[in-house]
C-alpha cells in the first residue's frame, strides 16, 4: 500500500505543477492582453476606432515613427561651418537644404523599414489598399483594416496614429455691398462674368468660400490705381524709394491650386518663359489633392488664385496692382479641393515644397498656408514646419476665422498658426481695427508666446479670379498673403538672413496696434501690430549697403556667462548703422554687409545686462565674434516632474493642466509633465482635468534641483454603492479627495517614455 501511494506522489506533483502553469500561463496572457490594449488606447486616436465601430472595414490613417531627426541641428552647424568658409550665399542656402532633406531620408529608411515590409505583405493578402511614405515628418498613411492598424500601433518603433482627418480651408466672407459697387462699376467699365456655386458639399454642410460672387473686367478699375491694402502696408514706397518688388525670390502657396495664366499672375509663374512663351510645369506646380499635371483652380472656390494675386499679383502694364511683391517668381501644390482635404494630402504637398521637381535648387523661400482645423494641441503638422524652417523657408499660416457671430474666444487660434513654430497671421480692415472673425491667442502649446504674431488687412480684400478681378473677400485667408509677400521684399533686400530673423524683423518692425480689449502691444489680438512693409525693408538692410567690395560678415554665438547654453533672441547691433542680427534658438548670429573698419558692437536680450565691444571687419571676409552676458536679477529655480492618473485605475491623464505658481503645462499621452524654471521655495500647484475634480496644495521648489510631484485625480461621477461597485452619478457620493502627494504614489506606473511635454 505504501508503495502504491509513493508512486502516485510523484504523478500528483506533476499534475499540480502543470494546473499550477496553467494558471500562471493564463494570468500572463490576461496581463499581456491588458498592457496591449493600454498601449492600442494611448497610440490609436479615438476617430479611428469610431469609424471602424460605425461598420468601415477600411480606414485611412498616418502613422508616425517615434524618432525624428534633428534637423534643427543639422541646419544649423551646415550653416556655421559654411559661413566660415565664406561661402556665396545660395550655395550656403542650398547645401543647408540638401544636408535636412538627407538627414530626414536617411532617418525615414532607416525605421520605416519594418513598417513598410509589413504593409507590403499584408497588401498581398489585401488587408491594406494603399500606403505611402513621407520622410518630412517621418510618418506613413496607410488605408488598412482594423487588424493592421492595430498591429502596426503595437510596433515598438511607433509613437501614434492619426486618422487622415480632413482639413479647410478658412471660409472667406464676402461683402455683398462690395459685389454691388463692382457690378454697378462694371455696367460703365466693362463686363461682368457670374462663377456658378455649388452650396451643399457632399457632407451636407455648407461651403462659403464665394456666394453669388461677381467678377470684374480689369476695365472697371483705374489703371494707376494701387489697391487699398497694398499702401495700407507702405509696399508701394518699397518699391518707390529702393526699387525692391521681391525680384529674385520665390514665393509659393499650399491652397486650392492657381490660375496660372490670369494676367495678373501669368509672368510671374516660375513655369513659364515669356521669351519663349514655353511652359514647364514640373518643378512648379504639384497636385496632392487630384494627381493632375497642369495647374488649376477650382471654379466654385478659386481660393488659392485670390490668395496668389495678393502676394505679386499685377499686369505686365502695372495696371491692377494688387500683389505686395510683383517683381516675384511663384510656384504652387494643391492639396485642397471645395470640399477640403486630407492631412496626408497636406503633408505629401509639405513634402514637395523642399524638393520641388526632385531638386533642393527649386525650393522657394516663403510658403502662404491660408488654411487651418481647430483650436486644440494637434502635432499632425508641426514637424512639416520644422522642416521648412530648418530648410531656411519662412511658414506663413493664417490665424483663422471664427465661423459664428460674435467675438472669438481666447485661445481659438487655428492649428497649424497655433503651432509656436508656425507665423500666424491677424486680420484688421481698413482703419486698422482687428477682424471681429480673426481668431484669437493664446497659443495651447505656450501661453506666454503672442499669437498671432503680426497683423494685415483682410477685409474687403480685392484680388485675381478666374478671368478677372473680385474685391469684397473677407479673412485671415486674405492677411496672410501680404506676409508672405513682405518677406519676398525682405528677402530681396537682404538675402543673408535666417528664418528667425525675417520674422523678427517684421514684429520689430510693425505698428503696434490696440484696442479696449487689448490695451497694450503686443497682444493675442494684433500680435506685434500691423505689419510696415517699408520699414521692415529698410530694417533689413535696403539703401544702406555699401559696396560689397568695402564690406565684410560678422559670425558668431551668444551664450549665457553660467550655463553657456546659447540665449534665442539677442540682438547684436553695428553702432551708427541700422545693421543687426537676432540669434536663433541656439544664439548663432550672421550679419552681412558691414562696413570695413573698426565697429563698435552692442549686444542686448531681455534678461541679461547688455555688453559691447569692437571689432575691425576686412572687405569680403568673414570674422567671428562669440559673447556671453550675465542674467539681470538672478531668480533661483528648480525643477518640477511627476505624472497625473485616475485616482481609481492608475491610468495616465492625458492633457491635464498642471500649474505651479505662474509656470503651467500639460501633460503627455501618457500623464507625464515637466515644469522647468520655476521659482524655487514654496509654491502653490494645481492640476484639473477635463472630467475630474482638481487638486492642489504647497509644495517646496529646490533651488537647482528636481522634486517629483504625483498627483491622483478623482472622477467627477464616481461614487461607491452598497455592493462597493462603481456608478455613474451626476454629484458624486462622498467622493474621495483628490490627492497631491510630494513622494511618488503607491500606483504601479509604466516606465516614462523618452518624449515629455515640457515647459
Amino acid at each position: 500500500m505504501y508503495k502504491k501511494i509513493k508512486n502516485l506522489i510523484p504523478i500528483l506533483l506533476v499534475i499540480l505543477l502543470t494546473i499550477g502553469s496553467f494558471t500562471s500561463f493564463a494570468e500572463t496572457l490576461n496581463n499581456q492582453n491588458a498592457i496591449q490594449n493600454e498601449i492600442l488606447k494611448d497610440k490609436i486616436s479615438l476617430q479611428i476606432n469610431e469609424r471602424f465601430e460605425s461598420g468601415e472595414k477600411i480606414v485611412p490613417v498616418m502613422v508616425k515613427l517615434k524618432e525624428q531627426a534633428d534637423i534643427e541641428e543639422v541646419s544649423k552647424n551646415t550653416i556655421y561651418s559654411l559661413n566660415a568658409r565664406n561661402l556665396d550665399k545660395n550655395e550656403i542656402e542650398l547645401a543647408t537644404r540638401e544636408a535636412v532633406i538627407e538627414s530626414l531620408e536617411n532617418t525615414a529608411n532607416k525605421t520605416q523599414k519594418n513598417l513598410l515590409a509589413y504593409l507590403r505583405l499584408e497588401e498581398g493578402k489585401g488587408n491594406v489598399e494603399e500606403y505611402k511614405s513621407f520622410y518630412i515628418a517621418n510618418m506613413v498613411y496607410v488605408k488598412a483594416t482594423k487588424a493592421v492598424i492595430e498591429r502596426i500601433a503595437l510596433m515598438d518603433e511607433v509613437e501614434h496614429v492619426y486618422y487622415d482627418e480632413k482639413v479647410y480651408l478658412f471660409d472667406v466672407v464676402i461683402n455683398e455691398e462690395e459685389i454691388e459697387k463692382a457690378i454697378e462699376e462694371s455696367e460703365e467699365f466693362g463686363s461682368i462674368e457670374l462663377i456658378d456655386i455649388e452650396e451643399d458639399t457632399e457632407d451636407g454642410g455648407k461651403i462659403e468660400i464665394i456666394e453669388d460672387d461677381s467678377i470684374i473686367d480689369a476695365q472697371a478699375v483705374s489703371p494707376s490705381d494701387i489697391e487699398w491694402n497694398i499702401k495700407q502696408i507702405n509696399a508701394d514706397d518699397v518699391w518707390n524709394t529702393y526699387g525692391i518688388d521681391g525680384s529674385g525670390v520665390v514665393v509659393a502657396t499650399i491652397d486650392s491650386g492657381v490660375v496660372w495664366d490670369h494676367p495678373a499672375l501669368k509672368n510671374k509663374y516660375r513655369g513659364y518663359n515669356a521669351a519663349t512663351g514655353t511652359v514647364d510645369h514640373s518643378a512648379s506646380w504639384y497636385d496632392a489633392y487630384a494627381g493632375r499635371t497642369t495647374p488649376y483652380d477650382d471654379s466654385s472656390s478659386p481660393h488659392g488664385t485670390h490668395v496668389m494675386g495678393t502676394i505679386l499679383g499685377q499686369e505686365a502694364s502695372g495696371r491692377n496692382a494688387i500683389g505686395v511683391a510683383p517683381g516675384a517668381k511663384f510656384i504652387a501644390a494643391k492639396g485642397l479641393g471645395p470640399y477640403g482635404g486630407s492631412s496626408s494630402d497636406l503633408i505629401d504637398a509639405g513634402q514637395w515644397m523642399l524638393r520641388p521637381g526632385g531638386s533642393a535648387a527649386n525650393a522657394p523661400d516663403v510658403i502662404n498656408n491660408s488654411w487651418g482645423g481647430g483650436a486644440e494641441m494637434n502635432d499632425w503638422y508641426r514637424d512639416v514646419v520644422r522642416a521648412w524652417r530648418a530648410a531656411g523657408i519662412v511658414p506663413v499660416f493664417a490665424a483663422g476665422n471664427h465661423r459664428s457671430s460674435g467675438e472669438p474666444p481666447a485661445g481659438s487660434i487655428a492649428c497649424p498658426a497655433n503651432y509656436p513654430e508656425s507665423f500666424a497671421v491677424a486680420a484688421t480692415d481698413s482703419n486698422n481695427r482687428r477682424a471681429t472673425f480673426s481668431l484669437k491667442g493664446p497659443s495651447p502649446y505656450d501661453r506666454s508666446l503672442i499669437k498671432p504674431d503680426i497683423s494685415a488687412p483682410g477685409v474687403n480684400i480685392r484680388s485675381s479670379v478666374p478671368n478677372g478681378y473680385q474685391g469684397g473677400w473677407n479673412g485671415t485667408s486674405m492677411a496672410a498673403p501680404h506676409i508672405a509677400g513682405v518677406v519676398a521684399l525682405i528677402v530681396q533686400a537682404n538675402p543673408n538672413l535666417s528664418v528667425s530673423q525675417i520674422e523678427a524683423i517684421i514684429k520689430e518692425t510693425a505698428t503696434p496696434l490696440t484696442d479696449n480689449s487689448y490695451p497694450s502691444s503686443p497682444n493675442m489680438g494684433y500680435g506685434y501690430g500691423l505689419v510696415n512693409a517699408l520699414s521692415a525693408v529698410e530694417a533689413a538692410g535696403a539703401g544702406e549697403i555699401p559696396d560689397p567690395v568695402q564690406t565684410g560678415s560678422m559670425t558668431g554665438r551668444i551664450t549665457d556667462y553660467d550655463t553657456g547654453y546659447g540665449i534665442s533672441g539677442a540682438r547684436v547691433s553695428i553702432s551708427g548703422t541700422s545693421l543687426y542680427g537676432i540669434t536663433d534658438n541656439s544664439g548663432y548670429y550672421t550679419i552681412n554687409n558691414i562696413p570695413v573698419g573698426t565697429q563698435q558692437i552692442t549686444v542686448t536680450a531681455d534678461g541679461y545686462q547688455a555688453v559691447s565691444g569692437s571689432v575691425t571687419i576686412e572687405a569680403n571676409r568673414t570674422v567671428t565674434v562669440n559673447g556671453t552676458m550675465k542674467r539681470e536679477n538672478v531668480v533661483q529655480t528648480g525643477t518640477v516632474t511627476g505624472r497625473v492618473v485616475d485616482y481609481y485605475s492608475g491610468s495616465g491623464i492625458s492633457y491635464a493642466r498642471v500649474s505651479v505658481g505662474d509656470k503651467t503645462t500639460y501633460t503627455d499621452s501618457y500623464g507625464y509633465y515637466t515644469l522647468n524654471n520655476v521659482p524655487a521655495g514654496s509654491q502653490y500647484m494645481t492640476v484639473g482635468a477635463s472630467g475630474y475634480y482638481s487638486a492642489s496644495g504647497y509644495i517646496d521648489v529646490i533651488a537647482g534641483g528636481t522634486i517629483t510631484v504625483n498627483a491622483r485625480l478623482v472622477r467627477t461621477w464616481y461614487f461607491k454603492n452598497d455592493d462597493n461597485d462603481i456608478e455613474e452619478s451626476i454629484v458624486p457620493e462622498e467622493p474621495v479627495e483628490p490627492t497631491i502627494p510630494v513622494e511618488p504614489i503607491e500606483v504601479p506606473l509604466p516606465e516614462q517614455p523618452e518624449e515629455k511635454i515640457e515647459s
